[in-house]
């Protein structure tokens, strides 16, 4: 029966009385008839007719409220079920609502094929990563006939040979984009025939990310492996040279801490920067002052520009210039942005060092007149352990993680950083940090 059936409610029949129910009526007009055969007196008749006429008014009264009162308990009933269909309908309808919405906002594809291959559902993201349009007018449509990739084909026939689930990785190519997908086909008991149902992710993100992890090994081994290598390389000239000529020992040991150093600012560096990316879990925000942490960094570098001739100049407000930050990822931020400055600068150069009000922000902007940066490299340079082709017109070379550093640490606490460059007249780089409002600075007093 279907369900629709189940909710109509049956028609009320209404049975004849029974033969009991004219009991009374017979037994008046029995016992009247014998009156009159009895030659009774005509009063005694007609007394006798009233009472029987009375009798057969309050049964029939009697029995017409028996008969309201089943009825009345029958609609009441009735009503009762045709309620609890209607709530367990309005329930359904909106767990099909719900699912509906869920799978349209799904980012995986997902697509159920009857058993002739054609399609009975397909939501948005399939659509996409197939490459595909007009998700209506695919319903019905057979699968085959609208994608062309032969492993794809091959696997959900194979699932529905063996009828074993099946999950590989194909790749679609849309619009000259090649788009890596994972994709799983599993069989769905429907008590006949079974459906098939097949669930799409695009593998793209995860192939970068493995692509990343890789090159991130590669070049840790690569930066740890060349100073050890050096390291080792004058060890055994030292040990060789230490008795026939001092002085030559003397440099290579002065070659030896410098790749010390070298290392130890590289894992120094990884520390930074695996603490970056943990996000604001390690970070202690509160109100600091970035116009004492430019300061700061300002005199720790004021002795290494003047060694090399450089003008380090500072334009810093007067105000304190409060922003809502971790003190040591801000100084961290501020020394990497004026070291890398002071490292491309040639001699006779300059570093302008300031700090910018913006609506809602303080930005941190570290200009120089070296090198510069090609436009094609500028979206690079904050990637980890990248070099670009200014490294060779810079006299030295820093570990390639500096800027990866301070794009993390910056994200990590709500700002966002920035670059301007010309090759050949210098570099801009800009960093906007959350400013302190007036109405939070007045909740801490």
């Amino acid at each position: 029966m279907s369900q629709d059936a189940r909710l109509r409610p049956s028609p009320i029949c209404f049975s004849q009385p029974p033969l009991r129910s004219f009991g009374p009526a017979v037994a008046g007009m029995v016992l009247i008839l014998a009156l009159v055969v009895a030659n009774a007196s005509s009063w005694l008749v007609g007394l006798v007719s009233l009472v029987v006429i009375g009798l057969l008014l309050v049964f029939r009264h009697w029995h017409s409220s028996q008969q309201d009162d089943a009825v009345s308990a029958y609609v009441r009933d009735s009503t009762e079920e045709i309620q609890k269909w209607q709530e367990r309908l309005r329930c359904l309808h909106a767990e099909t609502r719900q699912n509906a919405s869920a799978l349209l906002q799904l980012s995986d594809g997902v697509i159920v094929l009857a058993k002739d291959f054609s399609v009975l559902l397909i939501n948005p993201s399939a659509v996409r990563l197939l490459g595909l349009k007009k998700r209506d007018a695919l319903l019905g449509r057979c699968f085959t006939e609208l994608v062309r990739v032969p492993q794809l084909l091959a696997s959900i026939r194979s699932a529905v040979r063996e009828q074993q689930p099946q999950e590989f990785t194909v790749e679609v190519h849309d619009q000259g984009v090649m788009r890596p997908l994972r994709v799983r086909v599993d069989l769905i008991d429907t008590g006949e025939e079974p459906n098939l149902q097949l669930s799409l992710r695009d593998e793209t993100e995860a192939r970068r990310v493995e692509e990343m992890r890789r090159e991130f090994i590669a070049n840790v081994s690569h930066e740890l492996k060349t100073p050890l290598a050096a390291i080792k390389g004058y060890a055994e000239t030292v040990e060789l040279a230490v008795q026939d000529d001092p002085d030559a020992a003397l440099h290579f040991m002065q070659q030896i801490m410098s790749q010390c150093l070298r290392l130890e600012r590289l894992v120094h560096e990884m520390m930074q920067l695996a603490r970056a990316q943990a996000g604001p879990a390690n970070l202690h925000l509160s109100s600091v002052s970035l116009s004492e942490i430019v300061s700061d960094a300002i005199r720790t570098y004021e002795p290494v520009a003047a060694a090399n001739g450089l003008d380090l100049i500072q334009e810093v407000p007067s105000g304190e210039a409060k922003i809502i930050a971790d003190r040591e990822a801000t100084l961290t931020i501020a020394n990497n942005l004026i070291g890398n400055a002071l490292r491309y600068t040639p001699s006779g150069g300059e570093i302008r060092v300031s700090i910018v009000e913006q609506t809602d922000q303080w930005a941190l902007v570290v200009e120089d007149t070296g090198v510069g940066i090609p436009y094609s490299e500028q979206q690079r340079i904050f990637e980890r352990f990248y070099r670009g082709s200014r490294n060779e017109e810079s006299s030295t070379s820093g570990t390639g993680l500096g800027l990866a550093i301070v794009k993390h640490l910056t994200q990590a606490q709500q700002g966002d950083v920035s670059v301007t460059s010309t090759p050949g007249e210098g570099s801009r780089f800009c960093v906007c940090l959350p400013a302190v409002q007036a109405s939070t600075e007045l909740n801490r007093v």
